[in-house]
This record gives structure tokens, C-alpha cells and sequence, in this order.
């Protein structure tokens, strides 16, 4: 991992700090710590193993924490990754739903292979409102652009802060599409494609308008800010 001073060499180089404000707002949570990878994982295995908080239960309360970010939107398209991160993704595909909002998920990758969370909120989904959910393929890949051009709001949940490793394929080119065609992006955690603990767009990262990320700031967030944009930091119930 680059040095302190490597990073700040590189920030220096990334982004002229006088041209670039971004709002960071901290609701219930009262550190300023900006944590890494391995903390903020073992943070969560923490709340789970130590304290026998179900991690559904943490997806939840971040569903809810996004929910509240961009409750005054209504026509969304949702993109999901098969991990953690598309599961949170799912859970507010189903708040929104419920909501009355105009609602499309989108999902990358083999759903077979996703997360226990992401596949109890994906039941969950299929029982509540089975018609918004899409796989994303070349067959289908200009009805996804066409969601994209016209949502008020595009949730990136397609990957989260596990990501260490560039990325490709298909990914590569949703993200880039993310870009390119929505106006306003809310990344959840974390834009996707970007470096937990260095800031490093990895082959391809998501530029946010907002990022909602959870129970603490991320390194990267503070580090490369341009992909991050405005930034709200949630409470989602895990112990300090």
C-alpha cells in the first residue's frame, strides 16, 4: 500500500483542491475517522460475531440510511453487483417500491453466486415486484442505457468496498455507462471500481454526485473526492 505521502503526492496530482467542494454531512455518527478495507470489514464482523446483530439487519438500516437521501426523487434505475453492496441495493429497490416510486433493478454478474443477504432480498423482490427486475446482458444492454437516460436518479450498488482488483468485462462497461449517461448518481458506500484504501480508480470507477457510505468515512473518499462527490455518513447500527 502507498505511504501517506505517497497518496498525498498523488492527490496533488489528481485534483486541484481550490476547484473542488464537496458537502460531507454526518448523521449520528460522531467520528471523523476514515477507515480501510480491512477496517470497516472488521467492523461489520464484529457487530456480527461479537454482538449477534444479523447482517440483514445492518443491510436494512443502510437501505433505510439511502432511502432517506433520496426519498424526494422518483424514477430510478437501480444497478446491482451479486455481493453485499447489490443486496443493499435490493433492499432499497423494495423501500422505494413500496414508496409508489417508478423503480427499474438492474443486476450484474452471476446471481447464483450472490450473498446470502443479497439473495433473501432477491426473494423478496421477486415476490414483491418481479416486473422491475432485469439482468443485464448484451441483449438487453440498450433497454438498460435507455433506464439510464431517463431515471432522476441512478443508485450505483454494483460493487463495494471489497473491490481490490481492476475491473472488466461487462462491469467496465456498465460503470461506464453509469457515467456517461445518468445525471445523477448516488453510489452507495462506495463508486464503484474505486480503491477502498488508496483512492485508485481500478480500470474503471463510478463519479458520483452523492455517495452515501456507512457508520464511517472511507479512505478513498477522502483521498480521490471527485469520485465521491457530496457525501453523507449513516449510522446503521454498529457498535463503536
Amino acid at each position: 500500500m502507498p505511504s501517506e505521502f505517497e497518496l498525498e503526492r498523488e492527490l496533488e496530482e489528481f485534483y486541484d483542491p481550490e476547484e473542488f467542494h464537496r458537502q460531507v454531512v454526518y448523521h449520528d455518527v460522531y467520528s471523523p475517522e476514515a477507515v480501510t478495507r480491512k477496517q470497516a470489514r472488521d467492523m461489520d464482523k464484529r457487530a456480527i460475531e461479537t454482538f449477534g446483530i444479523p447482517g440483514i439487519l445492518l443491510m436494512e438500516n443502510a437501505a433505510i440510511a439511502v432511502i432517506n437521501e433520496i426519498r424526494d426523487y422518483a424514477v430510478f434505475a437501480i444497478v446491482c453487483g451479486p455481493g453485499s453492496n447489490g443486496g443493499d441495493g435490493l433492499a432499497i429497490a423494495r423501500h422505494l417500491c413500496i414508496l409508489g416510486k417508478d423503480v427499474r433493478v438492474y443486476i450484474a454478474g452471476d446471481i447464483k453466486k450472490g450473498s446470502p443477504d443479497f439473495q433473501t432480498n432477491l426473494k423478496i423482490m421477486s415476490k414483491l415486484a418481479p416486473e422491475v427486475l432485469n439482468t443485464i446482458n448484451d441483449e438487453n444492454y440498450s433497454e438498460f442505457e435507455s433506464a439510464l437516460r431517463g431515471c432522476e436518479t441512478c443508485i450505483d450498488a454494483l460493487l463495494g468496498t471489497g473491490l481490490s482488483r481492476p475491473v472488466e468485462g461487462m462491469f467496465e462497461r456498465i460503470i461506464n455507462s453509469i457515467n456517461t449517461l445518468a445525471t445523477h448518481i448516488v453510489s452507495v458506500d462506495i463508486p464503484s471500481g474505486l480503491d477502498c484504501d488508496t483512492g485508485q480508480e481500478l480500470g474503471a470507477a463510478v463519479r458520483a454526485t452523492k455517495t452515501v457510505t456507512f457508520h464511517r468515512m472511507k479512505k478513498a473518499l477522502d483521498i480521490a473526492p471527485q469520485f465521491g462527490g457530496n457525501i453523507a455518513v449513516s449510522y446503521i447500527g454498529i457498535p463503536n
